[in-house]
């Protein structure tokens, strides 16, 4: 099929499901599509679960010079629940020994944050131990800068036993670390320090996530942190929802919430259920329901995989993202929102380019932006597509319809039908938001009216992202 879009040549023509040929012209007239009968994506009268979408706001490569821009971009042009930021076990290197200067650069995010919008909340995630240490000193206590053990907590908390030695890359024999005691009390003390601090400069965490990708957490150690915590608080300090457990893997947060034991409570150790997908295995489906019959809501505090240095990868890898909201999935962070000149990683949805003061938006922060702006805070809608190359996705949020429509495939679909079932929607404007890879990356915008009740037709063109917004009200 002959493609829709000419960029900077081609119009876009709107098939209407009375199949009379209307538009509205963009560019230049280049081509039409001949509407054609199709079976429809129905968006069922089945609302699902409530919504609730971060950023992840890591320091990876956050720019102070740019940080006013960085925060309006991040919390004033749209609307997340919460900022994701680390808890830095730098701060308590040594048990009793304090370090408040090293959150410096990530309060000022905070603060910058706080300044453009002060009803964004705020979800401490703990960093690693690698990050603790300078280089000499992995290697005087670990053996090489490359052989400090992963591990989310600090090593009077996590203790680590030398098993044996091995031998590094470059010829150096190092030991092998193996998980010693686990001092859950001393976590509890840990955190309770870092939440006092971040009070004392002005910021309430309303998440906190007991762990973060590590399998030293289990659901007992998480009932003693939420049974114990609160007696360890300062006065007048919020005490977090626990996140739990935040695994590398889907299947490993699936594992962990089949050890719950109810017979002693275990399920009211963690108010959030978390995974990650940075790898292996695991139907996220699964895990939702898992997490949804302890009646928890299902995150996943690390989303990965969204990535892509050009638009068209960004909006076919924006699959992962649908298919978190199809398994039941309430809550995400994407992994990385502020990256370096070029999207190194190709996961940051901005990229600051060094001191030039330059900022590139990527398709996947316009596409992200357009749906925390509009489902944030609303519930997801069951949708039927009629095929795999479709993936259909909708939201409902103050009376306001969100209808996604992703075509992964190379052909495109002349008259796609979008039935709503019983909303009526005759006489109606449909703002519509489409994203190709030879559009700029915040896509392109029109709009049209309704001519049927129940239902609309629309042209989808190949390898291209559809956003309808349709006021029920």
């Amino acid at each position: 099929m002959r493609s829709l879009f000419f960029y900077a040549f081609a119009s876009l023509t709107l098939g209407f499901s009375s199949c009379e040929q209307q538009g509205v012209e963009l560019y230049s007239l280049s081509a039409k599509m001949t509407v054609v009968d199709s079976t429809a994506i129905t968006v069922t009268s089945n609302v699902k679960q409530p919504i609730k979408l971060g950023i992840d706001g890591t320091l990876l490569h956050w720019r102070s010079y740019l940080k006013d821009s960085l925060a309006q971009l991040a919390v004033g042009d749209m609307a997340p629940h919460f900022i994701r930021t680390t808890v830095l076990n730098g701060f308590q290197k040594e048990e009793g020994t304090f370090n408040p200067a090293i959150f410096g650069t990530i309060l000022e995010m905070i603060n910058a944050m706080k300044a453009v919008n002060p009803d964004v909340k705020f979800f401490a995630s703990p960093g690693s131990l690698k990050s603790v240490y300078t280089d000499q000193e992995k290697i005087d206590i670990w053996g090489h800068v490359d052989n400090v053990p992963f591990c989310p907590y600090p090593a009077w908390i996590q203790e680590w036993d030398s098993v044996g030695t091995k031998t590094m890359s470059d010829g150096t024999v190092v030991p092998i670390w193996q998980k010693g005691t686990f001092h859950i009390d001393k976590l509890t003390a840990h955190y309770a320090a870092y939440l006092n601090f971040m009070k004392t400069q002005g910021v309430d965490i309303t998440y906190l996530d007991a762990s973060n990708e590590q399998t030293i957490i289990r659901p007992a150690h998480c009932k003693y942190l939420t049974d114990s915590l609160p007696g360890k608080l300062a006065a007048g300090v919020n005490m977090p929802a626990i996140i739990s457990p935040s695994t590398w893997s889907v299947q490993g947060g699936i594992n962990w919430l089949n050890e719950v034991d109810i017979s002693n409570n275990e399920q009211h150790g963690f108010q959030i259920a978390s995974v990650h997908n940075t790898g292996g295995s695991g139907s996220l489906a699964e895990f939702a329901d898992a997490a949804h019959s302890f009646t928890k809501e299902a995150w996943n505090t690390e989303m990965h995989r969204w990535t892509g240095t050009n638009l068209r990868n960004q909006i076919l890898n924006s699959s992962i993202f649908w298919e978190h909201m199809q398994a039941g999935i309430n809550g995400l962070a994407t992994w990385l929102f502020f990256g370096p000149a070029n999207g190194a990683g190709g996961s940051p949805m901005i990229w600051a380019h060094g001191n030039n003061g330059t900022i590139t938006k990527t398709g996947t922060y316009e596409i992200y932006k357009q749906v925390v702006n509009h489902a944030n805070g609303g519930n997801y809608v069951e949708v039927n597509s009629p095929s795999t190359q479709l993936v259909s996705t909708a939201f409902i949020k103050d009376d306001v319809l969100s209808v996604w429509v992703l075509n992964k495939g190379t052909t495109g679909i002349s008259g796609q039908k979008v039935d709503l079932g019983s909303r009526d929607i005759l006489g109606k404007g449909i703002d519509v938001k489409i994203w190709k890879e030879s559009l700029p990356n915040a896509g392109i915008d029109t709009t049209f009216t309704a001519t049927n009740t129940h239902d609309f037709t629309f042209n989808i063109d190949e390898e291209s992202l559809y956003f309808f917004k349709i006021d029920l009200n």
